[in-house]
């Protein structure tokens, strides 16, 4: 019985462990930066994303030249995102928080 009741104690802490958000959260009703600010960042990344997907596909096809400059377009977004991420959430380092 102590057995099959301490199975479903842990299972209860680690699916309420799992439910509770961790971490810094932000209240729904007030995220950092405006709307507009956060939007950017999306399309932001979203272009990042696409860069690096052209610059693979372009390393698949053999064209080294075409692949560095997506490289350059690749380091010029990665410092637009972080600008916007440090107007949006201040000076902070982002990666010692994820």
């Amino acid at each position: 019985m102590k057995k099959s009741v301490s199975i479903i104690s842990v299972s209860m802490s680690l699916l309420t462990a799992s439910l509770i958000p961790s971490g810094r959260v932000y209240a729904d009703d007030n995220p950092p930066g405006n709307h507009r600010q956060r939007e950017d960042l999306r399309q932001d990344r979203q272009r990042l994303e696409q860069l690096r997907q052209r610059r693979d596909q372009e390393i698949r096809e053999g064209d080294k030249h075409e692949a560095r400059e997506y490289n350059e377009k690749i380091q010029d977004q990665k410092r637009e995102i972080r600008r916007d991420q440090k107007s949006i959430y201040g000076n902070r380092d982002r990666r010692d928080h994820d």
